[in-house]
């Protein structure tokens, strides 16, 4: 039987019964005895959730939902947490509820450091942790169709990368792991028996912590499933079924490193704006100032269509470089292309090149190409600048030489870490940005010059904020997906 739920409580027979049956809820279990976070490391790793991910300083909301540190393709943020930090002298799996604030232990003990061992991922130090991203594809997949699992691992690489980053703001070192063996962690978070994946893990150093995490309670969840064991809803087994066999889905990536090793910092992306700025003025500043751009990034809903400084784009452009640390290798097929088309010097709008830095002057796209290769969102046609990312598609097929062969899992991690570095630089040049993942392929790489073989897989927007537009892909329709 297809559903939510399995009950007997079917008094009348026939079709009613049978639907009533699929739609009806169990009553809710008695809610658990919680206390307050007692475990240092897990105090750390939540109070880095609040300020990377969970919550915005700049007091944004969108009807009664505050605003996250992140964007999310539809707002639907399709990921969660779970940490691992020490407790009475031994270590503590932590699944986290971030809506409720809540935190559900899992294990302790061997069956932990087992985990970790087998995943070759440290133990954390007695006030430290580690901080582990599992997606749900399913959340984005509903609205988007299997386009969606590409927006999750997206969504996931803005969440990841500004954790990084915060870490880094508040004085810290840390590093992000993508290839590393999952079957035992994911074992132990019961993740893929609850339509979860690991997408990365932090090893959080210890170091200091604010009051945001006496909002948070732990209660005891050790020896229970999840969510019960009748919790299996279609829908979501549909769209997990759906990825079967997909390259780096359900396992660990093709081209594993050692995870002992330490992780380089490196930028993700090789990106050359070379006489293009000031120097002074290049990158995200000085990590001190990091929390303040954290907490204020914006998605812009539209822009004015008014000329943008091209120094202002291009001190946008050069957050790309900032370097962070991670397990990748520093080589990547991940390229870059900006199209300049309506800086206030108009002598240097052109299409860029930004790993070879080649300026290319071909024709600029009208405001009415950008609305077309955006799907018809001509909220963003007034965009002075896009920045494509792409590779070749031979790297999509798992045809790239072996020194850059990377999944679609990293190649989109990438991604989303170099769009929030984006988002982020263009803060601090106060240009407005917003990032899409519904766009013309085909029109794009005509329009910007791309090769043949290429593939975009992420195209973001700057210009001229109007903060009084619409955001549509907010809407319950998909509209950057064609859906009418």
């Amino acid at each position: 039987m297809q559903g939510n739920l399995i009950t007997s409580e079917r008094e009348l027979p026939g079709p009613t019964a049978d639907l009533w049956a699929r739609v009806a809820l169990p009553s809710a279990p008695p809610a658990p005895a919680s206390a307050p976070v007692a475990a240092p490391g897990l105090r750390r790793a939540l109070c880095l959730l609040e300020e990377a991910v969970l919550t915005s300083g700049a007091q944004r909301a969108h009807g009664s939902q505050p605003a996250r540190a992140v964007p999310s393709a539809g707002a639907v943020h399709p990921y969660e947490f779970a940490v691992v930090a020490m407790e009475n002298g031994e270590p503590a799996a932590f699944r986290v509820e971030a809506d409720r604030r809540t935190c559900a232990r899992l294990s302790t003990g061997d069956r932990v450091a087992a985990a970790l061992r087998d995943c070759a991922l440290p133990l954390p130090e007695a006030e430290g942790a580690l901080l582990v991203t599992l997606t749900r594809p399913w959340l984005s997949m509903r609205k988007y169709g299997d386009r969606g699992y590409l927006y999750t691992q997206l969504d996931a690489g803005h969440a990841s990368a500004n954790l990084l980053l915060a870490t880094e703001g508040r004085g810290g070192t840390a590093e992000l792991r993508l290839r590393f063996p999952r079957e035992s962690l994911a074992e132990l978070l019961g993740a893929a028996d609850n339509f979860r994946e690991i997408h990365s893990a932090i090893p959080l150093p210890p170091g200091p912590v604010d009051p945001a995490w006496t909002r948070w309670s732990v209660h005891d969840a050790t020896g229970r499933e999840p969510h019960g064991p009748a919790w299996r809803p279609w829908l979501e087994s549909a769209c997990w079924d759906s990825l079967t066999g997909w390259t780096g889905h359900h396992g660990a990536p093709g081209l594993p490193t050692d995870p002992l090793l330490p992780a380089a910092a490196a930028p993700l992306a090789r990106v050359r704006t070379d006489g293009q700025l000031p120097g002074a003025r290049a990158g995200l500043g000085h990590p001190s100032g990091w929390p303040e751009l954290i907490g204020n990034r914006t998605s812009s809903k539209a822009f004015t269509g008014e000329a943008v400084s091209a120094t202002a784009v291009w001190q946008s452009v050069s957050a790309l470089s900032t370097p962070l640390r991670t397990d990748l290798p520093d080589a990547s097929p991940l390229s870059a292309t900006l199209v300049l088309r309506s800086a206030t010097e108009s002598e240097r709008n052109a299409v860029y090149r930004l790993r070879t830095g080649e300026r290319r002057p071909d024709r600029l796209p009208s405001t009415d190409e950008v609305a077309r290769a955006c799907m018809q969102q001509r909220a963003l046609a007034g965009a002075a600048a896009v920045l494509l990312l792409h590779v070749p598609r031979t790297s999509l097929a798992g045809l790239a030489p072996a020194a850059t062969g990377e999944t679609l899992r990293e190649l989109a991690f990438r991604c989303g870490a170099l769009g929030q570095l984006l988002y982020l630089g263009a803060h601090r040049a106060g240009v407005g940005v917003t990032a899409i993942g519904g766009f013309d392929t085909r029109m794009w790489r005509a329009l910007a010059g791309l090769p043949q073989g290429d593939e975009i897989l992420y195209a973001l927007l700057l210009g001229d904020p109007d903060d009084t537009g619409v955001k549509f892909d907010r809407l319950a329709t998909a509209h950057a997906q064609n859906e009418r």
